[in-house]
């Protein structure tokens, strides 16, 4: 087997380069998580926009179920 032999510079490269992909590493997982709240942010927001039109129907209804009480009795006064 054959042994390799570096030189100085291409020692300190090699350890600038290690660096260097552990700092990339930590970004990555840094923008994955982030990208993660973001999603789930989103999903949220979804959730309440749902949630929104869900309480906008029901007052709807509501409304529209006092209308008509309001016009049978006013029809029921007109008799």
């Amino acid at each position: 087997m054959a042994k390799t032999f570096m030189t100085e510079q291409e020692k300190r490269d090699l350890k600038i380069i290690s660096l260097e992909l552990l700092e990339i590493r930590k970004l990555v997982d840094e923008l994955a998580e982030t990208l993660v709240n973001l999603s789930d942010k989103e999903l949220l927001k979804l959730c309440n926009a749902n949630q929104d039109n869900e309480i906008k129907e029901k007052q709807a209804d509501k409304y529209k179920e006092k209308l008509e009480k309001q016009l049978d009795i006013a029809e029921k006064e007109f008799r």
